[in-house]
């Protein structure tokens, strides 16, 4: 009996050790997406919107995937990013192969807010990517907020 409970304690401060060793930093899930993020405020907003607010480090040209999935027609999807530290990052806001938003092709923008409709033509997925343009690493802020019915996929892997 003695040698079961300290088999099952052994077992399970080794789950909660690994456990707490898990931090939101996020590993990347390709070769092309680099980065370090920390979740700094999860919220549901009136039980129909999602609320992430985080930190996102990025090495010299470094790039971060959020793939935001399941949005149906109309949904509203906004939010910010801005620079906490470093010298420049970049956002672009893609469905497919469309563009709706790239803050790289307006000169001198380091941080801005956004918002977009989702539209079935153009899809259900959507891809917020972030990359360092600068000339040393850089730490974003950004906020999302989006329909709970949706979810966030990549190295942020909240659903």
């Amino acid at each position: 009996m003695n040698k079961k409970l300290l088999l099952l304690a052994m077992t399970l401060v080794l789950v909660l050790g690994v456990l707490a060793g898990c931090s939101s930093k996020g590993s990347p899930p390709s070769k092309t997406t680099t980065g370090n993020y920390k979740i700094v405020r999860r919220a549901t907003l009136n039980n129909s919107w999602q609320m992430y607010q985080f930190e996102l480090i990025l090495p010299l040209n470094a790039a971060f995937d959020l793939d935001l999935l399941g949005l149906a027609n109309n949904d509203k999807v906004s939010g910010y990013f801005y620079p906490e530290s470093g010298s420049l990052a970049t956002l672009s806001i893609n469905a497919g192969s469309n563009t709706l938003y790239d803050s790289a092709a307006t000169a001198g923008v380091i941080s801005d807010r956004f918002s977009f409709s989702a539209a079935q033509p153009v899809g259900t997925a959507y891809v917020l990517n972030f990359k360092n343009t600068g000339t040393d690493e850089v730490t974003i802020f950004v906020e999302v907020i989006y329909p709970s019915s949706a979810s966030i996929r990549g190295p942020l892997d909240l659903k």
